[in-house]
């Protein structure tokens, strides 16, 4: 179902929420057309994934296959109205919709696992909530926010499609980074190798909403205002970088102190093989914050070809890095290569953005968050003794001070922060 996932959007979603952004009485005839010509590749997804799902499974995989292709559908359109509210700063709909939609996959899954209902019963919930999720999102989209009536102009389709293959190539791509090197993996040590790989590489792939989140909240200012105040994205993405740095450096310090319990406690001692991959992979969650939040920047500007150019460059990188060392490392082969991948994307999204006058003082940037995720080593190395969680806890609340001593905030950030609490007494 993963490979099939991106052909219902092709990328337009993203690609109309840019233009929206810049110019928001498009959006009605934009939201529109998108909808009809999702409708039309929806049903092309379809044929797609039943045919070759029954040529390829049977029993229960096949009944898995079939369910999920409708679940892939429903979810194709819950996304655009997704985009289409941040697009139009509802981030607090947006927000709630997601909350509703997790929480009910979350506990109507787990009881439903609970009661011995298998593969069937648990994509069966997909299915249940994305219906009721998906119809009372769009129900409250048509009635509060925008006018949701399908549209069939084959010129604007065409238009739409030429924008979103850019965004759908490096959405493919993406998808490659995490799924590639398990089929290589497999295919040259085993399945028991992927099981060890894939563990801290789920962890990994959760970590990837923190760039999102910060990227979706910043897309519509970016892009509104790219062409006419490109001064202003240069001091959004400086300041987004910040906060991601003081994000994603104790995140890769506590992937290679704490890796052990961390994975212990979510995985279970069976998994203690992948505590080593754990060490590699959580860290280059640094380095994947940043190439996103550059990847999301570059799209905001325009510069599509930058992002098909430096996405293609990497994946070569990482199937090339796999094929070098998972024969002799293994599934330590293919953390290296996630690794050194990573930290490639960045630089290269990085580089790009200061060929296009978007530059950031990484030196200067990077220096007090570096020296307060040191506070952070040095706490969480002191607390091992401890139950990871509160280990970590600990070491969070000598990092948040530290953050202060050392000067990080400044007096902007600082009195937003005073907003924030006076608000919340």
């Amino acid at each position: 179902m993963g490979l099939f996932r991106i052909l219902p959007d092709f990328g337009m979603s993203y690609a109309a929420t840019l233009s929206i952004s810049r110019e928001r009485s498009t959006a009605r005839e934009t939201v529109g057309n998108l909808l009809g010509f999702q409708a039309a590749l929806s049903l092309v997804t379809l044929a797609l994934c039943l045919g070759s799902g029954r040529t390829r499974y049977s029993g229960v995989t096949w009944v898995a296959v079939a369910v999920l292709s409708f679940d892939l559908v429903l979810k194709a359109w819950k996304s655009t109205l997704r985009w289409v509210l941040k697009s139009l700063e509802r981030f607090g709909t947006e927000a709630a919709s997601l909350l509703v939609e997790r929480t009910l996959l979350l506990g109507l899954g787990w009881a439903t696992l609970a009661r011995g209902q298998g593969v069937v019963g648990f994509v069966l919930v997909f299915v249940a909530v994305r219906v009721f999720d998906t119809a009372a999102l769009t129900a409250w989209v048509h009635a509060r926010v925008l006018s949701l009536r399908p549209s069939r102009n084959f010129t604007f389709w065409w238009d739409l499609l030429r924008k979103g293959v850019p965004f759908a190539y490096a959405g493919v791509v993406i998808t490659l980074f995490f799924q590639v090197d398990a089929v290589m993996l497999e295919a040259m040590r085993g399945p028991r190798e992927v099981g060890y790989y894939r563990a801290p590489v789920l962890v990994l792939e959760g970590l990837t909403l923190v760039p999102r989140i910060l990227g979706y909240a910043l897309i519509p200012t970016m892009a509104a205002v790219a062409a006419s105040q490109p001064e202003t994205v240069t001091e959004l993405y400086r300041r987004g970088s910040k906060y991601l740095l003081l994000a994603g450096l104790p995140v890769a310090a506590f992937g290679l102190i704490a890796s052990g319990p961390f994975i212990g406690l979510l995985f279970g001692p069976q998994y203690a093989e992948s505590v080593a991959a754990s060490r590699l992979l959580i860290p280059a969650g640094l380095f994947m914050f940043l190439s996103n939040f550059g990847e999301t920047t570059l799209a905001c500007i325009n510069r599509w070809r930058a992002i098909v150019v430096v996405s293609t460059a990497c994946l070569v990188l990482n199937v090339g890095l796999n094929l070098a060392w998972i024969p002799s490392l293994g599934y330590l082969g293919a953390a290296r290569a996630t690794l050194l991948t990573e930290g490639a994307y960045f630089a290269l999204t990085a580089a790009a953005l200061w060929r296009y006058g978007h530059a950031v003082p990484w030196p200067a940037l990077a220096f007090r968050p570096l020296l307060a995720t040191v506070v952070f080593a040095a706490v969480l190395w002191a607390c091992r003794g401890l139950p990871v969680v509160a280990a970590g806890a600990i070491a969070s609340a000598g990092y948040g001070l530290a953050t202060f001593a050392l000067g990080i905030w400044d007096r902007t950030e600082r009195e937003l922060m005073r907003g924030v609490l006076a608000g919340a007494r």
